[in-house]
Parts: C-alpha cells; sequence; structure tokens
C-alpha cells in the first residue's frame, strides 16, 4: 500500500523517498506522472499523513530574525524617534566622546514620522540619551526574545507558536496607530 506524507514545502513523500510536487493550477497544470497518481489515489480515499512538525531549532531562528529587526527599527527619546541600525550607532557613540567638538548647531534627521522629516539639534547630551535608549532597547528587546523561545520550547506545538506579540514597543507600532503606512526598509 502506497503512504504519502504532507511537507511544508509544497510536495508530498511517497513511500518515504520520493518527493512528488503537488502545485498545481488551471493555468499551470501539473503533469507530473507522480502528482497524477497522488491526485487519483487521493480521489480513491486516500488520506496523507500529516506533515513532521516543525522543529524549535527553525522557530528559534525566526524568532532572532525578529528580534534582529526590531534592533534596528529605532529608539525614542523624548518626543522623536532616532536610527539604531549599525552605522547610526557608531555615529552616536562617536558623539559622546568628550574630546570631540560637535559643530554648534548640528542638525540630526531623526525617524519621526509627522511632518517629515524631522531634524533635531544633535549635542553631545542628546548624543548620551540616545546610546543609553538603544542600550535599554537591546536589552528589552533580548528579554522579550528570550521569553519568546522558553515560550516556544514549553508549547506543545512549536511550530504554530505566534511570537508577534509582547515585543517592546517601535516606530513600526506608533506608525501603525497613527494609522501611517510603515516600511522598514525605508528607515
Amino acid at each position: 500500500m502506497t503512504i504519502y506524507q504532507l511537507t511544508r514545502e509544497g510536495y508530498v513523500i511517497r513511500g518515504g523517498d520520493t518527493k512528488v510536487p503537488i502545485v498545481d493550477s488551471p493555468l499551470s497544470p501539473n503533469t507530473n506522472p507522480d502528482f497524477l497518481e497522488y491526485k487519483a489515489w487521493l480521489a480513491a480515499g486516500g488520506i496523507p499523513l500529516p506533515a513532521d512538525p516543525e522543529p524549535a531549532s527553525a522557530v528559534w531562528d525566526r524568532i532572532k530574525v525578529e528580534r534582529d529587526r526590531r534592533a534596528a527599527l529605532g529608539v525614542k527619546v523624548g518626543a522623536h524617534w532616532f536610527h539604531s541600525d549599525e552605522k547610526s550607532r557608531i555615529q552616536q557613540l562617536a558623539l559622546t566622546s568628550p574630546t570631540l567638538t560637535i559643530p554648534p548647531g548640528l542638525q540630526w534627521k531623526t525617524l519621526t514620522f509627522t511632518p517629515p522629516p524631522v531634524f533635531v539639534t544633535m549635542t553631545r547630551e542628546l548624543a548620551i540619551q540616545i546610546v543609553q535608549a538603544t542600550a535599554a532597547s537591546d536589552t528589552a528587546i533580548f528579554i522579550a526574545a528570550e521569553v519568546h523561545r522558553m515560550a516556544m520550547e514549553a508549547s506543545p506545538d512549536p511550530g504554530n507558536y505566534d511570537f508577534s506579540a509582547g515585543w517592546p514597543a517601535s516606530i513600526e507600532e506608533e506608525a501603525n496607530e497613527a494609522g501611517i503606512a510603515f516600511d522598514a526598509r525605508l528607515l
């Protein structure tokens, strides 16, 4: 008796070793003989085995991607959001040096989105506040990721663990609450 098992990658496995692509559409019909045999098997009442559960390590990889994405979404100091990508962090850290003379009236672009663009006068004190806010944000994001990791690993179904909530507030949520379309690629 033929046994098929579903996968999460768009094919089924027949007999434990043959990958059968199951993508089929009227515009691009799947004429693969193995697929046609699978369709006939289904029509005759065959029920494929479910896909293997997604390993916790794959979910943890996705949580880490979200953690790193959020670390680059900016940090809020006072009323303004500031860039927190790697290049900006280096620039901001350099501005905290007491041996560096910051040009008077240096204008620094923020991430604040209303009205765009928003510039503020950069001072050593502001740079220190941004670096401190970045450290606090990184810590909060790291803790949220670890909480998600522990909850996901304790979940009866790690592959379906939802880690979309429970993160520190970001400019992305602020934009969404204000009804503004947000695209992190534009940061």
